[in-house]
């Protein structure tokens, strides 16, 4: 027996074994209270269900005890489910175009605990510089990327690990010119893209979901699912019709193991038809409609980025408003509702406040503190910041949107050990795929004239 960092427990090195995956966390425990002489094993266990995935991942090295209960599935489950709050952080995502005119992704990270601001690196290496690039969905620690110019690819990254897997496998007809819509099924061209991202605790499943949307009112769904054990299951396909319009400003909502849209059912006759939410149930797989408040309120908003789906609470679906303001010295009234009961039998909105602003905003979310996450519309570059409504000031965060606002987005994370499943198919049919490893610049940014390599 060898000491190290004052437990007695055998050293071994990382190059001597592969990584199991042993699921007999009983035995695994049995085994560590054998091996450590100067600490029983519930107390070891403790100490490490408190550290973070950086320490973690350096302290699976100390021993095979150490190693196999840090990469046991029930260790990953209690260590990402006790996390404490202060833990988890409000991750701000956007990207802009440097002074070669090359896009750039940058991230920071503002704390749940005391608010500090931290650059973040994201997303992983090999997407840097990749072109129409945003952040779908969090989920267990890890982060969905996806893009508006290839509708087939997504990227799945945990940024506590560093460790990610390319999804393919939605098959096109025939190669679109990138300039134009992209082409998915003969004679349908795309309006839309949405991509959902959960696990599901009673089934013990990730889900993966892909929807593309067609200017025909119909749709078509991809879902990849995976297990607990990094298992792939069956996948499922969709093609069904989708009598909507989609009228919100910016991508869909994804909140409550569903995807969300703001916008109205097709109907014949006269009168505009109400506003709804259209939501995707990634439980079910299949749609529904919820109304919106604004069929209650019959308030339209005065600028099409001031309606906006957002999360309170980092799980309630809520919805900004805005109107123009009749208070002297102020433009904007902004109010909020969020909505009580999510699928239950008396689900309904509830306003939560209003607030008037000389600023021009689009909402984003919230902060761990009830502040808003805003972009301020009145300026240029514009800017992320934290607006505070009570005293209608804003507090800037170092983030500097010039570019496309459309693929900037907030989201909470939680670090987790969460792995991922190992993929097969890592080439995508679409030849514009800006997840691709090695392809020119032209090709990942077709709507730039720069014709540079990367």
């Amino acid at each position: 027996m060898k000491e190290g960092a004052g437990i007695c427990c055998p050293v071994f090195n990382l190059g001597d074994r592969e990584e199991e995956n042993d699921d007999s966390f009983e035995a695994i425990f049995e085994a560590m209270n054998k091996n450590i002489v100067l600490l029983p094993g519930d107390f070891v266990m403790a100490i490490l269900l408190a550290l973070p995935v950086k320490s973690l991942l350096r302290f699976k090295s100390v021993c095979w005890s150490w190693h196999d209960l840090i990469l046991s599935r029930r260790f990953i489950n209690i260590h990402h489910d006790g996390a404490k709050r202060s833990s988890s952080s409000l991750i701000c995502f956007y990207n802009n175009k440097n002074i070669s005119r090359r896009t750039t992704y940058n991230s920071v990270s503002v704390s749940h605990e005391d608010g500090t601001v931290t650059p973040l690196s994201l997303p992983p290496p090999t997407l840097y510089e990749r072109h129409k690039i945003y952040v779908a969905d969090s989920c267990r620690g890890m982060v969905c990327f996806s893009s508006g110019l290839c509708p087939q690819s997504v990227v799945v990254w945990n940024i506590a690990t560093r460790n990610f897997r390319t999804f393919h496998g939605i098959v096109t007809n025939r190669e679109p010119h990138p300039r134009n819509h992209i082409t998915m099924r003969s004679n349908r061209l795309v309006s839309d893209l949405a991509t959902g991202f959960t696990f599901l605790p009673i089934t013990n499943e990730y889900k993966l979901v892909r929807v593309i949307l067609y200017f025909n009112n119909s749709v078509y769904i991809r879902i990849t699912r995976w297990n607990d054990s990094m298992i792939f299951l069956p996948a499922k396909e969709m093609d069904i019709d989708f009598p909507y319009n989609i009228t919100q400003f910016g991508r869909c909502l994804n909140a409550n193991d569903a995807i969300h849209w703001l916008g109205h059912k097709i109907e014949g006759g006269g009168g505009g038809p109400p506003s709804i939410v259209i939501a995707f149930d990634m439980i079910e797989d299949k749609f529904r409609e919820i109304s919106t408040p604004f069929n209650i309120e019959a308030a339209e908003s005065c600028k099409s980025y001031h309606r906006k789906l957002s999360l309170l609470n980092g799980n309630r679906l809520a919805i900004f408003g805005s109107s123009y303001s009749d208070t002297p010295g102020y433009y904007f009234s902004y109010t909020l509702w969020a909505l009580n009961d999510y699928g239950g039998a008396s689900e309904s909105w509830a306003k939560q406040y209003t607030f008037e602003t000389r600023h021009d905003l689009q909402p984003m979310g919230f902060c761990f503190n009830g502040e808003v996450v805003v972009i301020r519309m009145d300026g240029s570059p514009l800017k992320m910041g934290l607006y505070d409504c009570h005293t209608d000031q804003i507090k800037d965060l170092p983030v500097v949107i010039n570019n496309e606002l459309y693929y900037s987005s907030i989201f909470d994370y939680k670090e987790s050990l969460v792995p991922l499943p190992r993929t097969i198919n890592n080439v995508c049919s679409f030849k514009y795929c800006p997840f691709q490893t090695s392809i020119k610049r032209s090709i990942i940014d077709p709507d730039d004239d720069d014709d540079d390599e990367l």
